[in-house]
């Protein structure tokens, strides 16, 4: 992620919903429904205005891990969320 995606502020969009048979969905401004489980949502949920490290630092801090471990993983999901219209 460029140097730019890290400092940019990001804030969720759309809403997350419950099929009948208890599947987690993200569903974003246009509609479009994407399958997700828990730790989706918590890291989407997290995204109120802020930056990718500082979504970072707070997760890290919460599981007490150090962030460069789960930066890569959290890097991708950031990237996959903003494709999907649900980060912006």
């Amino acid at each position: 992620m460029s140097q730019e995606g890290e400092s940019k502020r990001l804030s969720k969009k759309g809403f997350v919903t419950q099929t009948p048979e208890g599947d987690l969905l993200l569903v974003n401004e246009k509609g479009d429904a994407y399958k997700v489980n828990e730790s989706v949502v918590a890291v989407w949920n997290i995204f109120e205005d802020k930056t990718v490290n500082e979504v970072i630092n707070e997760i890290a801090s919460q599981i007490n891990v150090d962030p460069n471990e789960i930066k890569p993983a959290i890097e991708q999901l950031t990237a996959q969320l903003v494709e999907a219209e649900l980060l912006a």
